[in-house]
């Protein structure tokens, strides 16, 4: 035990060591901390009204409720399975520390806890944030009492322990059993598995359910088939279980539950022990391998010019610089396999809804939809920006100082890093509303303003993901999944649901005047300019400020600190 508190002391002393750093810091933490609490109250909230109007459906509150609760573990699960085995492959194969560790006269089973905490601790903590005021929520409206917290309390662990072994353990298999002479063909497998989890995990929740009472026999058989879990065999469900029998009352064996996830829980750290034991130092070897050399791609280099030459000679060079090592760096282009998996679960949706059974004018309810698309949109491009834009400054590492001695000034730095975000951002963003606004058939006018309000969102949160990130920048990393799961990346998180957030209320009210109309004539209205004009223009100026803020203030961070 005292060995495995050993090797976690660097990593809890670089903790403490950045949350006491700098004086003046205290001030802006102050408001950072207050601006979390906020956000927990803005997510409690929310979450309380839409708990509040299901409790008001009688009979099928609960139901509707436990749905939620289904949708929310698994959504969760799925969050941590994909964070583990990025965070497991460079914790355990990538990490920097580890030739030093490596080194050392070190069980194998000291080692390997010791990472696993790392891992889980790395990988679960923004799950943990965002979790928190769901489940206050849910005690607030059903009455759970403190035996529902307790409950809370006592699955939290188990639930994280699970997913972050299984990543662990997969991991260790990939690594040890394929041609390592590159590592990114690890990563290719590693994603191409996880874009596999993801479809099953989504199929196996069959979320259509909700909005097709039509396919069940009568009334008694559907809300049997609601309060039933769609994926018995996950510990999200068992969790469900476990919370469902204190929130609603229903005779759910929660002993059993329970002991099913701690066995599990303990099951599967000790067998990847035992694994890990056994191929660790063959994998670890293999991983080491030098990578192989590649004629040099000419049509690509042209099209890498051809791509930024818009751009002044110094940002271009930035830029290029930037692109290749992304493209050299597979624990970062393999995530695109995960954004491939994002981006066709996320434009089926759109292909299973059901808007034909809607009481209100198929028109409206597509132009509904298509306008809450707007903020799930914003909401993709947050989290993918977090991923990749974020981390742009502080990927620079050690060579972020050499830079200061080359002629190229900090704002060239930082605006090379927001263009080389904004366009595939922009590609993605432009491309998720375009096929999803198709597949509503939405009026031409619900397009174009759909396609320009997300060409505005993506600026403002690019230029937010970049600027928090230089404010708070992290050069001295042992892996890249530190960087967006650090302190900074939960503010720059906060700020950007924020500013989409805004947008969406600021354009939302002659979307609700048409649909109130709508209702009330039971025709869909006609819409006129003005009645959008002044809120897009709004929208736009809300981007600017999301620009030039974030990008003002990190420049001055970045003159801070380079003096």
């Amino acid at each position: 035990m005292t060995s495995v508190l050993l090797l976690l002391s660097p990593t809890w002393l670089s903790w403490k060591n950045e949350f006491r750093r700098g004086g003046d810091r205290w001030g802006r933490r102050s408001f950072l901390f207050a601006l979390s609490i906020g956000f927990w109250i803005g997510t409690f909230y929310v979450i309380r009204r839409v708990l509040t109007y299901f409790q008001s459906v009688h009979e099928l509150g609960p139901a509707l409720a436990y749905q939620l609760l289904l949708i929310v573990l698994l959504t969760f699960l799925s969050m941590l399975l994909f964070s583990n085995l990025i965070t497991a492959l460079s914790a355990f194969f990538l990490a920097r520390d580890l030739d030093l560790i490596m080194s050392t006269p070190l069980s194998q089973d000291l080692f390997y806890y010791s990472r696993l905490i790392i891992t889980t601790a790395n990988s679960s903590w923004m799950v943990l944030f965002f979790s928190l005021p769901i489940f206050a929520a849910y005690g607030a409206v059903f009455g759970g009492g403190i035996l529902f917290y307790l409950w809370v309390i006592l699955c939290l662990p188990l639930f994280l322990i699970i997913p972050a072994s299984f990543g662990v353990l997969v991991t260790h298999l990939f690594v040890y059993f394929l041609p390592a002479k590159r590592v990114r063909d690890i990563l290719f497998f590693v994603g191409l598995f996880a874009f596999i989890v993801i479809y099953f995990l989504f199929r196996l929740s069959q979320p259509e359910r909700l909005v097709r009472p039509e396919s069940f026999g009568h009334f008694v058989q559907f809300l049997t088939a609601m309060e039933t879990p769609s994926s018995p065999y996950l510990p999200s469900s068992w969790s469900a279980e476990i919370l469902a029998g204190t929130l609603f009352q229903r005779s759910t064996d929660q002993g059993f539950y329970y002991a099913l996830m701690a066995s599990y829980a303990l099951f599967f750290p000790l067998a990847t022990s035992w694994i890990s034991s056994a191929v660790y130092l063959d994998g670890w070897s293999k991983a080491q391998e030098s990578r192989q050399g590649r004629r040099k791609l000419e049509w690509l280099d042209r099209v890498i010019f051809l791509v930024t030459r818009p751009f002044s000679p110094v940002v271009q060079a930035v830029m290029v610089k930037d692109i290749k090592t992304f493209m050299r760096d597979a624990t970062q282009w393999s995530q695109v396999f995960l954004l491939v998996a994002l981006v066709v679960v996320y434009l089926y949706n759109f292909k299973v809804l059901p808007l034909d059974r809607s009481p209100m004018p198929a028109e409206t309810i597509r132009i509904v939809v298509s306008f809450a698309n707007l903020a799930l949109v914003g909401f993709v491009l947050s989290a993918v920006a977090m991923r990749f834009a974020f981390p742009a400054v502080s990927l620079e590492g050690k060579a972020f100082w050499l830079l200061q001695t080359a002629p190229i000034s900090l704002k060239s730095l930082l605006w090379s890093k927001f263009w080389l975000n904004l366009l595939p951002l922009l590609l993605i963003g432009e491309l998720l509303v375009f096929a999803s606004n198709l597949m509503l058939r939405v009026p031409a006018w619900m397009m174009m303003l759909s396609l320009v309000t997300v060409f505005a969102m993506t600026f403002g949160i690019t230029a937010i993901c970049v600027g928090v990130g230089a404010i708070y920048p992290r050069f001295a990393y042992d892996h890249v999944a530190e960087i967006s799961t650090s302190f900074g990346g939960a503010i720059c998180m906060i700020f950007s649901i924020g500013f989409i957030g805004l947008t969406v209320m600021v354009e939302a009210w002659p979307i609700y005047l048409l649909a109130s109309q709508s209702l009330r004539s039971g025709e869909t209205q006609t819409v006129t300019p003005w009645l959008i004009a002044p809120s897009l223009l709004t929208a736009f100026a809300l981007a600017v400020v999301a620009v030039v803020v974030p990008i003002r203030k990190a420049l001055g961070s970045l003159e801070a600190m380079k003096d």
